[in-house]
């Protein structure tokens, strides 16, 4: 009688250890789980973050190498504003267009008054909201948006 309080003793032991260890592989896999959400959401919002600052920037950076008299100014196309880089390259005229489309910021390198669709452009970031306003003269303010995250820029033009 004795041998048998043993085994309901050690089988009692037995269970309650496994119990124990299923306990903490069940709460270690809930929290590796919980740490990836997170990391996964961390580095979503930071890639739409890189790519709000980058269009930002890539348009600061395309209207500063054109920063001349006459040389940027906000135009409409087909109902939507769009900055127009004037530059001349072998005594030719030439406009490089930088616009909101289709859920992406367009590029569109034209003779000056070709006449183009907004889709012959080159897609060169997507965004889910673009806004271009000259505030004043020479100040330009940029807004973009994606992902309910959003970026704003302004810009003077230096050249007069």
């Amino acid at each position: 009688m004795h041998k048998r309080n043993n085994t309901s003793q050690f089988s009692f032991q037995f269970i309650f250890i496994m119990l124990l260890h299923l306990i903490i592989v069940i709460l270690s896999v809930m929290i590796i789980s919980l740490g990836k959400n997170i990391y996964d959401n961390i580095n979503k919002d930071r890639n739409i973050n890189y790519q709000l600052r980058v269009s930002l920037s890539y348009i600061a950076n395309k209207i500063r190498q054109s920063d001349k008299k006459e040389g940027t100014e906000i135009k409409e196309l087909h109902g939507v504003n769009a900055v127009v880089i004037n530059e001349v390259y072998d005594e030719e005229n030439y406009q490089t267009w930088i616009y909101f489309y289709d859920g992406a910021i367009y590029e569109m390198f034209t003779d000056e008054n070709a006449v183009f669709e907004l889709s012959d452009g080159m897609k060169v970031v997507e965004a889910d909201f673009f806004k271009i306003e000259e505030v004043k003269d020479n100040l330009y303010k940029f807004t973009a948006e994606s992902k309910e995250k959003s970026a704003e820029m302004y810009l003077s033009v230096y050249s007069e």
